[in-house]
């Protein structure tokens, strides 16, 4: 039996009509989980970029006015060098800091545009050998005060609690939105086989006249995939949100100046959008499919 645009259009309408609160509860059940999906993606990528400065073992960084002359900066240098507590120091110069400004916000062109070379500090990456917190907070103090330094900033454990905290808190949503793509697979699944049980008796007549099972299940399965494509659009707009509300929480926490590094890029927003699309169309149509298979004899 031929397949008919209209016939598929009409009957995957009147399903997702039929049961509307079902629908309803599959649709925001989907929306939901993919939503914690989403959150999840831009926490992880957020604090992987804060985090990211802070690896190999560096304590506190040391930033240079913009204005700095090259021999003021190997000045410090050499002072920071010759610290009997600094284990290692490594400069970023210019060049390297526009390159890695550029790499952050490669997605934010009025970022981009906003910025030059000159306007952006370079900086003395500082590993101690003591890295108390008490060792670390003395020398902060002590380069804070050279008159060529911009500004400095340590990590003091709170970089390590934080990316602790937010990998606890990456594990915990992922498990809780995994429990909830269950839920939502289930419903659609549910939703599915209770369209194809009121219609049994079309069913059967549809099979006796020669269709066949695609022809059958084609429109039931177009409804799993619309319940779906819908919780997963609701879900992206959510990400959007999300990043909005996370970039609003930072700019509030001036008094925690690591913090300020925690950003989420386009490209984060876009990669969460792309998970949460692939995972909204793979969860509807693996559901439609079994759920057709399942109880198409009915």
């Amino acid at each position: 039996m031929a397949m008919n645009g209209s016939y598929i259009l009409r009957e995957s309408t009147s399903n997702l009509t039929r049961n509307i609160t079902l629908t309803i509860a599959s649709v925001l059940t989907v929306f939901v989980s993919l939503a914690i999906l989403g959150t999840t993606v831009i926490v992880r990528q957020g604090a992987s970029n804060m985090t990211e400065q802070w690896k190999g073992g560096i304590e506190f960084m040391v930033y240079v006015k913009a204005d700095a002359t090259p021999a003021q900066i190997k000045a410090l240098r050499t002072n920071l060098e010759d610290n009997p507590l600094i284990k290692r120091v490594v400069y970023v110069d210019r060049e390297q800091t526009y390159k890695d400004f550029r790499e952050m916000f490669k997605d934010d062109p009025v970022m981009l545009e906003s910025a030059k070379a000159s306007d952006l500090p370079t900086r003395f990456k500082v590993e101690p050998y003591d890295k108390s917190a008490e060792t670390v907070r003395d020398l902060v103090n002590l380069y804070q005060k050279q008159p060529v330094v911009y500004d400095v900033r340590a990590a003091l454990g709170v970089i390590k609690q934080f990316k602790g905290m937010t990998d606890f808190l990456n594990r915990g949503l992922s498990v809780f939105a995994g429990f909830l793509l269950v839920a939502g697979s289930l419903l659609i699944l549910n939703t599915i086989r209770t369209a194809m049980f009121a219609r049994r008796r079309e069913i059967e007549v549809m099979k006796l006249v020669g269709a066949t099972n695609w022809f059958i299940r084609i429109p039931f399965m177009i409804e799993g995939l619309v319940q779906g494509l819908i919780g997963g659009v609701l879900a992206i707009g959510s990400v959007f949100v999300s990043r909005g509300f996370l970039e609003d929480m930072v700019n509030k926490s001036e008094d925690i100046g690591l913090l300020q590094d925690f950003k989420v890029t386009s490209g984060d927003v876009v990669l969460a959008c792309v998970i949460v699309a692939i995972t909204a169309i793979l969860l509807s149509i693996i559901s439609s499919i079994v759920a057709t298979r399942r109880f198409l004899d009915v």
